[in-house]
């Protein structure tokens, strides 16, 4: 009987592929299991990151209104201005 591994495992592995771009045959060797296994880890994760990239998607497509707009503009500029005063704090030589 084959060896079984956790999701996590098969999920790690095919971002190896897909994202980092190792080679499949390569990295199935090195990891001890058959290239057929690993392109079809590389299938689900494929299918699962298209499902939740949709489900994004359709979350986020309703329209944003002006005020919101400014609001989100706003705190992200003073965000930045704190951001850019700790950093030069932290920086900063004695």
């Amino acid at each position: 009987m084959g060896k079984h591994h956790d999701k996590d495992f098969k999920m790690h592995a095919a971002r190896l592929v897909i994202e980092k771009g190792r080679k499949p045959r390569e990295l199935a060797e090195e990891l001890n299991i058959s290239v057929p296994t690993l392109r079809n880890w590389i299938n689900i994760y494929k299918e699962k990151r298209e499902s939740e990239l949709k489900f994004i998607e359709k979350s986020t497509s309703y329209p944003i209104r002006s005020e919101e707009k400014d609001k989100i503009i706003k705190d992200l500029k003073e965000e930045n201005e704190i951001l850019r005063k700790a950093m030069y704090v932290l920086t900063k030589k004695p």
